[in-house]
């Protein structure tokens, strides 16, 4: 039995990356299981791990999600766990089970190699229990992004684990020369091998107008059956309404976040190519605004925080995979295939 353990940076796209390895393998015979000893819930209202959901689901796998994942992650979370000798232990009794049987195991990392080390739930320390090999996801947002998926393979291959390579995702397409260009390169140089530059795919990259609202906490006023709506772009609106639309009118598909009190301001949003109004500050907005809104079929989520903090929380959502997306399962396989080199990866895997 073969371990693949996909680590890397938050909102790079590591899921649509595993869940498209598990597809292929499985399609070349292979028996896998999917893992993830340490996952993210939405919030207190929502405990389960959309990715191990998704996961679950699509390989049929019989063991509970709470097999799958063991641990929850947040920037607290040290008011929830302590320090307990038997921490990884329990995640190596449940990868027994959940390994039992399949030939490939996909062991899914969280926001990044590091998290949880103090309580010795790292995935570095948690691959190297388990006997895992290591492929790095990377998003690519400027040329620190380089800087990081250079620490993280140093990092991890300092731990004493192979890495067989790394996957540049959900890079924008004006960055696709640079990245091949010039960053593949510079990894080489460091001895490590990019297997994969990814494009970046709105229809698994954006999140969804659902997964704002539920990432706020808000109400919904308008278009309840609208939260399919993709979101390419936040924007604040804090200017005058002179110059809102030449603003607004540079970005389509856009979530915008302004005060419920600025009528003026969510009347223009609503007329160039929005997906969703945010309205901060718990102030209900004028009637005009949602009259407009419902004749738009545009969603307004109405939410209690100021601007700052709304955005705040808006910096943590990425998008989920649903288990009934088939488009957007369609779009992670066809993206792997055609821009990694699978053999060469089925090869370091050994699988």
């Amino acid at each position: 039995m073969k371990t693949l353990y996909v680590m890397g940076t938050m909102g790079s796209g590591k899921t649509a990356v595993c869940l498209a390895l598990a597809l292929r393998f499985r399609e070349e015979g292979k028996k896998v299981a999917y893992f993830k000893p340490v996952g993210v819930s939405a919030g207190p209202e929502h405990l389960d791990d959309d990715d191990a959901l998704l996961m679950r689901e699509v390989l049929g796998m019989p063991q509970p999600l709470d097999r799958i994942v063991l641990f929850n992650s947040s920037p607290h979370y040290l008011t929830r766990y302590r320090k307990d000798g038997e921490n990884l232990e329990t995640v190596l009794q449940a990868f027994k089970e959940v390994s039992a049987g399949a030939d490939l195991v996909i062991v899914e990392g969280i926001t990044s190699p590091h998290v949880m080390l103090s309580l010795g739930l790292d995935s570095p320390t948690i691959a190297k229990a388990i006997g895992a090999k290591v492929l790095m996801v990377n998003r690519i947002e400027n040329d620190y992004s380089l800087d990081t998926a250079l620490s993280y393979n140093e990092y991890v291959a300092s731990r004493g684990l192979e890495v067989v390579g790394t996957i540049f995702n959900n890079v924008p397409r004006p960055w696709l020369d640079k990245v091949k260009g010039i960053y593949v390169p510079i990894m080489q140089e460091h001895k490590f091998d990019v297997l994969g530059v990814i494009p970046k795919q709105v229809e698994i990259a954006a999140p969804t107008v659902a997964e704002f609202a539920d990432a706020l906490g808000g109400e919904i006023l308008t278009a309840e059956d609208r939260l399919d709506l993709l979101v390419e772009e936040v924007l604040v609106g804090a200017m005058t309404t002179e110059s809102a639309f030449t603003y607004l009118r540079r970005s389509v598909n856009k979530a915008v976040i302004t005060g419920g009190d600025r009528a003026d301001l969510a009347l223009a949003a609503l007329e160039t190519g929005t997906s969703c109004l945010v309205l901060t500050g718990g102030l209900y907005p004028d009637v005009r605004v949602v009259a407009r809104a419902e004749d738009k079929r545009i969603p307004i989520i109405l939410v209690h925080y100021d601007t700052y903090r709304t955005i705040e929380r808006l910096q943590q959502v990425s998008r989920k995979i649903k288990p009934g997306d088939k488009r957007a399962i369609r779009v992670a396989r066809e993206s792997f295939e055609t821009y990694c080199d699978w053999g060469e990866i089925a090869k370091r895997v050994n699988a």
